[in-house]
């Protein structure tokens, strides 16, 4: 993948805003002015297309309860119900009691929001957080191929 071009340019801030910049690099651990700033306009763009509905990835991360017998086979029945939406998931045993999920989704911000809200709803999730991003998966071959059938 070709290096992406870079472009200079220069703005001019209030002297508190710019002490505040200053003191987010340092919480935030960014490199440099340039980072922080790239970041922040990237968080507002990502906003602007969840506003819109845009189609759009994310991941859900999932935490809940083992002990909870019902629960695994609800969590099934949502991504079958989902299966479009959801790409791809993942489970990890943290400890005796806890698991980790985390799914790969795409669709329309609203819808995802609307699907991690049923997930987050069963009873059993301890925790649940969708992460969107201004970006599409390709098609998958595999996909393409049973459409064509």
């Amino acid at each position: 993948m070709p290096k992406q071009k870079l472009a200079r340019i220069s703005i001019t801030l209030p002297e508190s805003t710019l002490n505040a910049l200053d003191q987010r690099i340092v919480e935030q651990h960014y490199e440099n002015r340039s980072q922080a700033i790239v970041d922040m306009i990237h968080q507002h763009l990502i906003a602007d297309f969840e506003q819109r509905d845009e189609v759009m990835v994310g991941t859900f991360t999932l935490l809940y309860d083992v002990g909870n017998s019902t629960l695994r086979n609800q969590l099934i029945d949502l991504q079958q119900k989902f299966i479009a939406q959801v790409i791809s998931s993942l489970h990890i045993q943290l400890d005796e009691q806890k698991i980790l999920q985390v799914m790969l989704m795409q669709g329309a911000s609203s819808e995802l929001r609307q699907i991690s809200q049923l997930f987050i709803a069963l009873k059993g999730v301890i925790k649940g957080h969708l992460e969107l991003m201004d970006a599409v998966m390709p098609p998958i071959a595999q996909n393409e191929l049973n459409h064509q059938e």
